[in-house]
């Protein structure tokens, strides 16, 4: 059997992926890939899209090719988010199972999602309507698969408002964040009907809100569990 320490330390480790991957996919998705906001803006036409993708696809290439590969530690944090709920909820884990299949839906889409534009990027003598396609189909799948998400977000705050212990988990501003974050995505269901406008995917409320309460929401709960396993290595030692 696997020590306690050995697990804390893995814990700890999953705990961190939180914040690198925050940080990892806002280089390579938003910065290699021209998403601040993105580039490849809804309204454009398919020769103006086209060109921007020529203009910038060994960047795309590279950028989508990365984020494809450090989305996977959406997995670990994840895990680890399980482990503390399940501290909190004991045996009747409901809480936690629901983390982790929202969670593995998210996983799968920060994963599986960048290799679309990464294929719109992949042959420069692609029609651009074709290109414009493929672009559209990568943020309409990117932004519309958010519900899993949204119910990872929704259990995680739950079972943080539930803690029974004095030394509690999350403060309560952390869940509510958590709260927010589930629901800052249920706007972006406009999404499919606007090519401008804050509805839109580079707009304000698809693209700035949705992006800022999900990267705070995971790196603050990621600080709150390193502290926890840090603060359990400390009494195994």
């Amino acid at each position: 059997m696997m020590s306690n320490r050995l697990s804390l330390r893995y814990q700890l480790l999953s705990a961190h992926c939180g914040v690198g991957f925050a940080l990892l996919y806002a280089i390579f998705w938003v910065g290699f890939g021209h998403n601040l906001p993105p580039m490849a803006s809804p309204d454009l036409n398919a020769s103006a899209l086209a060109a921007v993708y020529a203009q910038n696809r060994q960047s795309i290439l590279f950028g989508d090719s990365m984020a494809a590969l450090v989305g996977v530690l959406w997995i670990p944090w994840t895990a680890q988010l399980a482990v503390a709920i399940k501290r909190i909820e004991g045996e009747a884990s409901v809480l936690t199972y629901i983390n982790l299949l929202g969670g593995a839906l998210t996983a799968w889409v920060v994963v599986f999602v960048p290799a679309i534009w990464v294929t719109a990027a992949f042959r420069d003598d692609m029609p651009p309507d074709i290109v414009r396609a493929i672009n559209d189909l990568g943020f309409i799948l990117f932004n519309l698969t958010y519900a899993g998400t949204s119910l990872q977000a929704f259990a995680a705050g739950a079972a943080g408002f539930a803690d029974p212990r004095a030394k509690k988990l999350f403060p309560r501003w952390v869940n509510w964040w958590a709260i927010l974050t589930g629901l800052s995505f249920v706007p972006i269901t406009a999404m499919p009907f606007f090519k401008t406008g804050p509805f839109a995917w580079n707009g304000l409320v698809t693209f700035w809100i949705g992006f800022l309460t999900f990267f705070v929401w995971c790196c603050s709960m990621g600080i709150c569990m390193a502290r926890e396993a840090k603060g359990l290595l400390r009494q195994a030692a």
